[in-house]
């Protein structure tokens, strides 16, 4: 399936060169939903766990990611004492606004600098063998090892928040 790269992807591409990262990026029929990634990673033979990274916005205006497995649930007050405030999702109109990207196609990175004030990391993500990330819309992913997706998130941001 050839499909035409956006600037998201493009930069996304930029960044794991510049790192020297190995990932596996596939193109793929649009995933907007658990169900369509979970056929795409058979149809691929993607056996990384799958992630999700929200992101979200305080009343004061800040941005933030949280990256998890996708099976895990947001929890609003745990992300409130870690941030020193109020976080919900940003709205799918706001996303695109900002980011260009799809609800649902969130990653970490490709965003635009200084957009983003802090990620909170999700420890859970470095026990799995192998990762699932959305690359910036909804017809590309990548499939990457914990520890390069680690030195991905550390080179972008300087405040990185474990999930306790």
């Amino acid at each position: 399936m050839e499909t035409q790269m956006n600037e998201i992807n493009k930069k996304c591409m930029e960044i794991i060169k510049s790192l020297n990262l190995s990932p596996r990026i596939v193109t793929h029929e649009p995933i907007l939903n658990y169900e369509t990634a979970a056929k795409v990673d058979e149809e691929l033979g993607l056996t990384g766990t799958e992630t999700k990274t929200l992101f979200l916005k305080s009343k004061a205006g800040n941005y933030y990611l949280f990256i998890t497995l996708a099976t895990e649930r947001m929890d609003s007050k745990l992300l409130k004492s870690l941030l020193g405030e109020k976080v919900n999702m940003v709205s799918g109109d706001e996303m695109i606004e900002l980011t260009t990207m799809q609800p649902g196609c969130m990653t970490p990175f490709g965003l635009k600098e200084g957009l983003i004030k802090s990620i909170v990391v999700d420890p859970k993500i470095y026990n799995e063998e192998k990762l699932i990330l959305a690359f910036g819309s909804e017809t590309m992913s990548m499939e990457i090892l914990p520890e390069e997706l680690k030195k991905l998130i550390e080179s972008l941001y300087e405040d990185i928040i474990p999930l306790n």
